[in-house]
């Protein structure tokens, strides 16, 4: 016998029985395995079916896609756009354009503001200048041993929208390039001499000073960081002493001033007024100085430089090589110009970028071959999920085998919830079902299309066709407005869901506690905060001789702020109002000043505020939310959850109702979303059942194969019992035997 097998690690070859007991083992083992594989080829199937309905879930969510695709307002919309002569102009239009043809002449192209040095011996021999200028109001400093490829590299690394390079054309004639780095005449560079006077002795700036920004009777300095800190912190350097407008003689200290000191010096005069506005610049908040005054363009005096220095004024160019240049054309006659060579607001919803100069032609149209193609896609998606259901519920009538779908009331739900849908007459314009704009079934249950029908119907009934796709909302009352719904929202039918409203929505607004004067001396702050301007503060400074109609410009004209409230006179009183609807516009208003010393009227403690409400009220007598003017029916109402509308009236109580209709296409992706759901969806509960059953069949074929271990141990441990046995009686015999031998 041999020694090694399972637990015992005894194996018995059956050398006293002389019967094969491996062999006896190994095939009473595999009868015993034959309820093990029943179940795993059980769960094998069912595995299989899991893998079906995966790829049949994702033949649904395909179906989903182009329905929804065909309940979007801008598949309705599409826009080509081209263009007579593509090298004077380049367009692209989105959905907001207005088909037609735009006849455009480009008369000039924006350019970059390009200037040069005077010729310098070599590209890297100290030049042995010293001091400093300013470039867009950013501080050089030059040393005696900079060269003027040091110099390049200094201006770079300011960060002032230039870029300086150095071209060298041999022995004396090295020559430093600065050029703006964006187009338009905005961008011109600004240069000015503060110390050493360096930049004149580089020959980048000569001649006499002119206003650089100048629109009637108003110049504009250049843009800053803040309104509030000195001029020395945003410069780099400290000046003093006096500019001159007209006859009035004012003073600065950059050590001290800010623009808005400076704003304020200029206005007490009384011949002159200063403020200083707020500007988006790529993003980011900008200040300038704006002097409305009679002295530009030609009776001022700047021989401290200060005007220069701050950008308002600047002195000719020695060497220019290209003028800064906006962009300028006519659109149907109409002129328009632009910093850039890109046009994104000259006509709504088209971007056109100028090339050359020149006359041309765009033509806007409708792409009703995009439209067709979604209708198309809808079908093809429709006919996949018909084709996988057929063929996956074959029979075959010779080996009577079926597919994984065959009978399953899953598949034959979901066909038969399209089936009713498909046709059904849902439209609110002239044409009612699919029926109208071509469609039809064929013998196999497939959609068919007459392309001709449907590209009449885009062609001529394009808003009829949107009211049939689409999930689409009407009231007779003006003052309610459909906005939106979700995949939940069922159809109201011809009565519409009643709306009643039990608060309107308003608008939070600031009184000031008095008529406002105005600040003789020194300046008053004006800080906004709250929801409105995202629970963060706003400062606005009151200079010195601001009217209230100044100081009403000066905060409907402000970029931080002009979006958001609006500034009106309301009987020489400040009146500020949210331009949000409800608690999001919410703000407060505050003054550095208590009401003693208060110009404004709004005090320490605020003015008269009163605090926007937002919209409340019931759909259909269900619960909704209330943001601003905006109801939205609220997770979980039966009938119109997700349903959005506006209410733009002042009445309370039963106003009128809402008509939803909820559209071919929307109905459609309402149900197969309901079908493939990842938590409630139908699929999904068959594919949790069918998870559930094979982790219970992988649980008792693991009890299974542990139970048939135990028997085939059993069975070893008897068998090497019986050989044990045996042997002994055959040890016994032979003992016996040779007794009896001996005897004999």
């Amino acid at each position: 016998m041999s020694i090694n097998g399972p637990q015992s690690g005894i194996r018995f070859s059956g050398l006293s029985s002389g019967l094969d007991v491996e062999s006896i083992v190994t095939q009473l083992m595999s009868l015993e395995r034959f309820p093990i594989q029943r179940v795993q080829a059980q769960q094998a199937q069912l595995q299989a079916k899991q893998t079906i309905f995966a790829q049949f879930r994702s033949s649904l969510l395909t179906l989903n896609s182009a329905a929804t695709a065909l309940n979007s307002v801008a598949t309705y919309k599409p826009n080509k756009a081209s263009v007579a002569d593509t090298s004077i102009a380049a367009v692209s239009a989105t959905d907001a354009a207005v088909p037609g043809t735009y006849a455009i002449n480009v008369t000039q192209l924006a350019k970059a503001h390009k200037i040069t040095s005077a010729a310098q011996t070599d590209a890297s021999s100290s030049l042995g200048m010293t001091g400093s200028f300013l470039v867009n109001g950013k501080l050089v400093s030059i040393n005696a041993d900079d060269t003027l490829q040091g110099i390049a590299g200094k201006i770079n690394g300011l960060g002032a929208n230039v870029a300086a390079t150095v071209i060298n054309g041999g022995t004396n004639q090295a020559y430093l390039v600065v050029g703006s780095t964006e187009t338009g005449v905005e961008s011109t560079i600004k240069i000015a001499d503060v110390n050493g006077g360096l930049a004149s002795s580089l020959g980048l700036i000569n001649g006499t000073s002119s206003v650089v920004s100048q629109t009637g009777s108003v110049a504009k300095s250049s843009g800053f960081g803040s309104d509030t800190s000195s001029l020395q912190t945003l410069l780099g350097f400290a000046n003093s002493g006096t500019f001159t407008l007209g006859a009035d003689v004012i003073s600065f200290d950059t050590s001290v001033d800010s623009l808005q000191d400076i704003a304020s010096r200029i206005s007490a005069t009384g011949n002159h007024t200063a403020t200083v506005i707020s500007e988006k610049v790529n993003g980011v908040d900008t200040f300038r100085l704006s002097i409305d005054s009679a002295a530009w363009p030609s009776t001022y005096d700047d021989t401290n430089g200060f005007l220069s220095q701050i950008g308002v004024v600047q002195r000719g160019y020695a060497n220019q090589v290209v003028g800064a240049q906006d962009a300028a054309a006519t659109i149907d006659g109409i002129a328009v110009t632009s910093k850039t060579n890109r046009l994104l607001t000259a006509v709504g919803g088209m971007t056109i970028d100028l090339v050359k100069e020149g006359n041309t032609t765009v033509t806007v149209t409708r792409d009703t071959t995009a439209i067709k193609d979604k209708v198309k896609a809808f079908q093809n998606a429709y006919n996949s999920v018909i084709g996988f259901i057929r063929d996956n519920s074959q029979f075959d009538s010779e080996t009577f085998q079926t597919g994984t779908l065959f009978g399953d009331q899953t598949a034959s739900q979901v066909e038969n919830t399209l089936n009713n849908m498909l046709f059904s007459s849902v439209g609110t314009g002239s044409l009612k079902n699919l029926a109208e704009i071509g469609f039809s079934l064929d013998d196999k249950g497939m959609l068919e299309l007459d392309e001709s029908k449907l590209d009449t119907i885009i062609g001529t009934k394009l808003d009829d066709l949107k009211k049939l796709m689409m999930a689409t909302g009407s009231s007779t009352n003006t003052e309610i407005n459909y906005v939106s719904s979700s995949n939940k929202t069922v159809a109201s039918g011809p009565t519409g869901y009643s709306l009643n409203i039990t608060q309107i929505a308003t608008k939070t607004s600031m009184l000031a506690n008095n008529a406002f004067t105005s600040p003789a001396t020194g300046a008053e702050v004006l800080t906004f905060g709250g929801a409105l301007f995202g629970n963060s503060s706003i400062d606005l400074t009151i200079n010195a001789g601001t009217t209230l109609s100044t100081l009403i410009s000066q905060i409907n004209s402000d970029s931080r702020l002009k979006d958001l409230i609006t500034a009106s006179d309301e009987g020489g009183v400040l009146k500020i109002e949210s331009k949000r609807y409800g608690t999001a516009g919410r703000f407060t208003l505050t003054s550095n000043l208590n009401a003693a010393g208060d110009n404004s009227g709004i005090g320490s403690t605020g003015g008269i505020l009163t605090d926007g409400m937002d919209v409340a009220g019931t759909i259909n007598g269900e619960e909704a939310t209330g943001n601003g003017q905006y109801l939205l029916g609220k997770n979980g109402n039966p009938k119109t959850e997700g349903l959005q509308i506006q209410y733009t009236g002042t009445t309370l109580g039963a106003v009128g109702s809402i008509i939803f209709n909820q559209g071919t296409a929307s109905g459609i992706g309402f149900r197969v979303n309901s079908f493939t759901d990842s938590v409630n969806g139908l699929l999904s509960a068959v594919d949790q059942t069918l998870t559930a059953q094979v982790e219970d069949m992988t649980e008792r074929i693991a009890r299974m194969t542990e139970n048939l271990t135990l028997r085939e141990s059993t069975l070893r441990l008897k068998f090497a019992a019986m050989e044990s046995a045996i042997g002994r009686l055959n040890q016994q015999g032979s003992q016996l035997g040779a007794i009896i031998s001996s005897r004999s």
